[in-house]
C-alpha cells in the first residue's frame, strides 16, 4: 500500500490564544487522516471541532509540524514527518504526531 494512503492518528495542540475563555491554549484534539491529506483540509477538521460563532477567528491560525515549522494549505500530513516512508511507531516515538494551532 502506498503511504500516502495510509491511515495515522494525528493530534493538534492549541498553543495561544488572544481570548483564552473561548479558546483554550494547550488542549488537543485528535484525529484519525490520511497521509495525503491536505494541510488544509485538516484545517477544516479542526476548525469543525468548534461553535460556528468560533470558526471564523480559528480560521486566522496557522499550522505547525511537531517543530514548530510552519505547514501550508497546499502541504499534505506527510509533510510534517521526517521520513515519508516511516510506520506510524517511529512518527510516534518522535512525536510528529503532534501538530500545533498557532496565531500570531
Amino acid at each position: 500500500m502506498n503511504k500516502l494512503e495510509e491511515l495515522i492518528d494525528i493530534s493538534i495542540r492549541i498553543g495561544n490564544s488572544f481570548n483564552w475563555k473561548k479558546i483554550t491554549p494547550g488542549r488537543t484534539y485528535n484525529f484519525r487522516v490520511y497521509r495525503g491529506d491536505s494541510i488544509s483540509s485538516l484545517k477544516n477538521l479542526f476548525i469543525e471541532c468548534f461553535d460556528e460563532s468560533l470558526q471564523g477567528e480559528l480560521k486566522k491560525y496557522n499550522i505547525y509540524n511537531s517543530k514548530i515549522i510552519p505547514l501550508h494549505d497546499d502541504n499534505i500530513v506527510n509533510d510534517a514527518f521526517t521520513g515519508p516512508d516511516s510506520c506510524n511507531l517511529d512518527i510516534i516515538d518522535r512525536n510528529e504526531y503532534l501538530f500545533y494551532a498557532l496565531t500570531i
